[in-house]
C-alpha cells in the first residue's frame, strides 16, 4: 500500500486523540472538582497535541526513515526560520484587528465587554481593567513564543511537518484544503464530546471548525515554505491559542448564534481568509525554500 505510512499516521493521531477525549469526558462526568478538572485539562491538552508527533514517528519508522533526522528537517533551525518565528505571532494580532473591524461594522462585538469582565472579577476600576487587558494582550506574545509554542510543536510536527512534506511541500490551495481538513477533523471528538470551542453547537461545530482551519493552514504553509521550517507555524499556532479567545469575550451574541457567527465561526473565517489573501500577496510568491 503506497500510503500505508500516512494511514498509520492518521490512525494513531486520531485514535490517541479520541481515547484522550473519551477519558476526559468520563472524568468530567464523575469528578465534580473544578481544581481537578483544570489540572486534567492541562494534561489532556499536552498529551492530545502531541498525538500527531507520535503518529508521525510511527509512520516514519514504518517507512524506514530516521525519526530524529526527519524531525530536525521539519524544524530546520536557521536564521530565516528564527526571524519568522518571532514575526509570525504578529499575523494573529493583524487577524484579530481585522476581526474587530468586521465585528464592529456588523455590530456583533463589544470591545468593552472583556474590560467589564476583568473589572468585575478583579474588583478593580474600569481604567485599571483596561491597563490590565493591554498588559495581557502584550504578554500574549511572550506566551505564544514559550509555553504555547511547546504545546503547539506537537501538532505542527505532524500536520505542517510530516503530512505537508508527504504531500510534496507545495503551499497550494489543494494541500491547504487537505491538511486543514485533516487538522480540523482531528478536533472532532474534542468538539463533540467536550464542547471544545463550541460548548453549545458541539458536533454541529465540527464542520465550522474544519472550514476555519483551511485558511489558517494556508497561511501556515506559506510560512513553512518560505522558511523551510515549521517554527513560524509553531509560534503562529501558539499566538492563536493565546489571543483568539478574545473574539469570544468580545462577542455580543449569545449561545449557538455567537459560536456560529463569532471568532470561531463565520466572521473568524472571513478574517482569516482576508489575512490568507494578504499573506499570499506579500509572502507567497518569493523566497520559498523547498
Amino acid at each position: 500500500m503506497a500510503y500505508r505510512d500516512v494511514v498509520a499516521f492518521l490512525a494513531i493521531s486520531f485514535g490517541l486523540a479520541f481515547l484522550a477525549d473519551v477519558l476526559v469526558f468520563t472524568i468530567s462526568q464523575n469528578v465534580p472538582s473544578p481544581l481537578v478538572l483544570s489540572q486534567v485539562a492541562l494534561l489532556w491538552g499536552l498529551f492530545r497535541m502531541y498525538t500527531p508527533t507520535v503518529g508521525a514517528a510511527v509512520a516514519l519508522r514504518m517507512s524506514g526513515k530516521s525519526i530524529s533526522g526527519e524531525f530536525k528537517s521539519y524544524l530546520n533551525v536557521r536564521d530565516k526560520a528564527v526571524y519568522w518565528y518571532f514575526l509570525a505571532p504578529l499575523i494573529v494580532y493583524i487577524a484579530l484587528g481585522i476581526y474587530f473591524l468586521i465585528g464592529l461594522a456588523f455590530n456583533v462585538i463589544d470591545l468593552e465587554k472583556p474590560v467589564r469582565i476583568i473589572a468585575e472579577q478583579g474588583k478593580i476600576s474600569i481604567e485599571a481593567a483596561r491597563v490590565l487587558l493591554l498588559v495581557q494582550l502584550v504578554s500574549a506574545y511572550l506566551v505564544a513564543l514559550t509555553i504555547n509554542a511547546l504545546y503547539a510543536l506537537g501538532e505542527e510536527i505532524g500536520w505542517r511537518g510530516y503530512l505537508y512534506k508527504r504531500l510534496g511541500s507545495a503551499p497550494s490551495l489543494g494541500n491547504s484544503f487537505i491538511v486543514g481538513t485533516v487538522w480540523g477533523l482531528w478536533h472532532a471528538t474534542a468538539i463533540g464530546l467536550l464542547g471544545h470551542n463550541y460548548p453549545n453547537l458541539k458536533w454541529l461545530g465540527v464542520p465550522i471548525f474544519v472550514v476555519l482551519c483551511i485558511p489558517l493552514t494556508f497561511i501556515m504553509l506559506i510560512l513553512v515554505s518560505r522558511t523551510g521550517s515549521i517554527l513560524p507555524s509553531v509560534s503562529l499556532h501558539g499566538a492563536l491559542n493565546a489571543l483568539w479567545a478574545l473574539t469570544i469575550l468580545t462577542n455580543n451574541l449569545e449561545d449557538a448564534t455567537g459560536e456560529l457567527l463569532g471568532g470561531n465561526g463565520l466572521l473568524g473565517i472571513l478574517s482569516l481568509v482576508l489575512v490568507a489573501t494578504i499573506a499570499k500577496i506579500f509572502l507567497g510568491t518569493r523566497g520559498n525554500v523547498n
